[in-house]
This record gives structure tokens, sequence and C-alpha cells, in this order.
């Protein structure tokens, strides 16, 4: 269970660190697109679906072309929960991320991964783009049910804007695993958003996995 204390012990420190982290950043009022998978802004989402429900809270700050933001996010009904840092660059399109997370929402099992990865936005005409990402890390149950496996994972992220309203998202990803448990798994996820406004969306996400949510987002 050390990645669960680890994961509490980030979010009881970000209630301390973020407001006085945000009180000295600069007050700039940046207009973002928060469906942008590389967007870099405060906010939160509430989810609910046939898995059961969760919410987010991530802080972002900008600084030149770089902008940092964290992320910390549960679901199923708060027997998961994961944690994210990103670091993308405006100007060329790259992004660098941490990820961690864990996931107890099957009896006796918890799960858990920590990774690190890179994502590259690619414009592929004025309302489509990919989002090309590559991920390294490790997965392993706590109770050593399974092997501790080192995993790659390739996804992508397709965006496309119907109109400023509207949009469709589709995010196939594949992981690899090795000198661990043979690891081979795809999945395909379907988005489908409508913006309330600049600082508020909501999507429909589907998936290969079965899973259907309804997501909330919102921009502070």
């Amino acid at each position: 269970m050390k990645i669960n204390k680890l994961l509490m012990l980030i979010m009881c420190s970000s209630l301390v660190v973020i407001p006085k982290v945000l009180q000295a950043a600069e007050n700039t009022k940046k207009q973002v697109d928060i469906s942008d998978p590389m967007a870099v802004y405060t906010g939160g989402a509430l989810t609910g679906g046939n898995d059961g429900l969760g919410g987010a809270f991530q802080f972002g700050l900008h600084k030149g072309d770089w902008g940092l933001l964290g992320k910390i996010e549960a679901k199923k009904n708060l027997d998961a929960y994961r944690a994210r840092f990103f670091t993308p660059n405006s100007k060329t399109g790259t992004g660098i991320f941490i990820d961690a997370g864990t996931d107890s929402s099957i009896d006796g099992v918890t799960s858990n991964y920590a990774t690190v990865g890179v994502l590259q936005v690619i414009p592929l005409s004025k309302q489509l783009r990919l989002y090309a990402g590559l991920t390294y890390g490790k997965s392993w149950e706590a109770n050593d049910l399974f092997e501790e496996t080192k995993i790659v994972m390739a996804q992508s992220y397709f965006k496309y804007d119907i109109n400023d309203k509207f949009y469709l998202m589709l995010n196939p990803q594949y992981t690899y695993g090795f000198d661990g448990e043979e690891t081979r798994k795809f999945m395909m996820e379907f988005l489908f958003g409508y913006h309330i406004d600049a600082t508020k969306l909501v999507y429909l996400e589907t998936s290969t996995e079965n899973v259907v949510i309804l997501n909330f987002k919102f921009k502070i």
C-alpha cells in the first residue's frame, strides 16, 4: 500500500503548497482550450458512469513558452487514484510528464504503476490534431499477486473540432509488458464533447473496456 500513502501525501501537500504557488504566480487571463490534451490551467472535473463516481483537481502555471501542470484524480468511487505532473512547451508542441496511480477497485487486488513519458502535438489540418505519446515505466501488485513488470505504452489522441462548440476525440493505446508479466493490451477511448463556454465543458467518454462516463470539466 506504499503508493496509496504516497498519493495521499501528495494530495495533502498540494492543498498547502498550491494556494501559495498560485498567489505568487503571474495573474494572467491566458485563453486556454480546456479540451486540449496539453492544456495547462487551474480547475477540476466531476465524473460519473458505470464504473462509479470520481473527480479531479489540477493547477497550472505558465512561464514563457513553458507550462507546469499538477493533477490529482480519483475514480471508481474513490477506489482508484492518479497523480500527474506535466510540462509542455507551447513553441515546440512537446510535453514531458510523470504519472503514478493505484487501483483497488477489485477485491483483494491493488494494481499500481509509475511512468514517465513524452507527448508531441502534430497539427494535421485546421480542425484535426494528432497528439502522439510514448511512455515507459513499471507496474506491480501490492500483495505480489502479479510480477513487477516493465511497461512501454504507445498512445495517440486524434482531436477533431467540429465547430466552436463540439469536438470528437479518439484515443487508441497499446501497452507492452516485459521482464515480468507478458502484458499485451490494446484499448480505445472515444470522446464526444460540448463547450458550454470558454471555462466549462461536458463530454461523454466510452471505451473498448465497456466503460461509459459523463464528464464535466471547468477552469477556475
